[in-house]
């Protein structure tokens, strides 16, 4: 059975190359979400997805040694503060190199709130996310207590369309309004909520939940207009 993050985390601080790689495996579809949907337009027509990512697993390398957290929770709020800091200096660079308007980028400085009303939590919208993503599992509630959820969505979305996944990502992970995410990505609030209807469905069957069970989803979450 493959080492879980707590695991990687010790041998990593025990100076086992090979763990710290696996670490950075293990977050490499999180990392490539929140760089993919923080670049913002100009910066996506400017930069390679996939250099950024791999910029920002150098520099998980290089700052590793400084990060004393004791848990995955600790972790991805430390990974998602390198993102922001690799963003706002792509940002900087860019805005000096040509200064025809700046770059919406998210505000990725502060950890995620996993309990805040819009965010994965345990009722809600994200609650029923939840339920999706735990019923896909073996174990889902050694699973659910073992991983960051929002880890598991980053894998979870991973093979949707990049449309789809950034939207259902925007939405349940960044906790945006189906309006702000149309503002963000230029399209109506109604095309909005048809992609991230779509990426729900098409995510729904490639877990395979249970017919008739918690993967029920067919409304519109309360409380995000």
């Amino acid at each position: 059975m493959a080492d879980g993050p707590i695991e990687l985390l010790s041998r990593a601080r025990a100076g086992e190359t090979e763990a710290l790689g696996e670490l950075c495996a293990l977050y490499r579809n999180y990392l490539r979400m929140i760089v993919r949907t923080g670049l913002g337009p100009r910066l996506r027509e400017r930069l390679e997805l996939s250099d950024v990512v791999q910029e920002t697993l150098i520099e998980v390398v290089r700052q590793f040694p400084q990060f004393t957290g004791q848990n995955e929770a600790a972790l991805v709020g430390w990974l998602r503060r390198l993102v922001g800091q690799k963003l706002a200096d792509l940002g900087r660079y860019h805005s000096r190199s040509k200064r025809t308007g700046g770059t919406r980028t998210l505000a990725l400085e502060a950890p995620l709130d996993f309990e805040g009303p819009g965010h994965l939590s345990a009722d809600g919208g994200g609650g029923r996310l939840l339920d999706m993503l735990a019923l896909s599992q073996t174990s889902p509630s050694e699973v659910a207590s073992r991983r960051e959820l929002v880890v598991l969505l980053a894998d979870a979305v991973g093979a949707l369309p990049v449309e789809e996944a950034d939207i259902l990502w925007l939405y349940h992970a960044e906790g945006l309004s189906f309006e702000a995410i149309g503002e963000r990505v230029g399209l109506s609030r109604k095309s909005v909520r048809g992609i991230w209807a779509r990426g729900l469905k098409r995510l729904r069957r490639t877990l395979e939940g249970p017919p008739g069970g918690s993967l029920r989803y067919e409304d519109e979450p309360p409380g995000r207009e």
